[in-house]
């Protein structure tokens, strides 16, 4: 019977500085989405500030940029 131990490690112990490298990327992650959500509210806050003509000129009628201005989701093309 074949045993496959050798390259594997002893024990598996995970160091400290394993798991602060871990926390620090999640809150670098969380930090970068929320940057991303705010700047997806400042966009949406200047949709909704539009004149009329203005949502006419890049073909969105009053309606849908209220709607738009609405939502406080990240759409799913700008998910990190």
């Amino acid at each position: 019977m074949t045993q496959y131990t050798e390259n594997c490690p002893r024990n598996l112990v995970i160091s400290p500085a394993g798991v602060a490298d871990a926390i620090l990327h999640g809150f670098r992650q969380w930090l970068k989405n929320q940057r991303l959500k705010a700047a997806i509210q400042r966009e949406r806050a200047i949709l909704a500030a539009m004149s009329d003509a203005m949502l006419a000129d890049i073909g969105i009628d009053r309606a849908t940029a209220e709607l738009e201005a609405q939502r406080n989701d990240v759409p799913e093309s700008r998910r990190l």
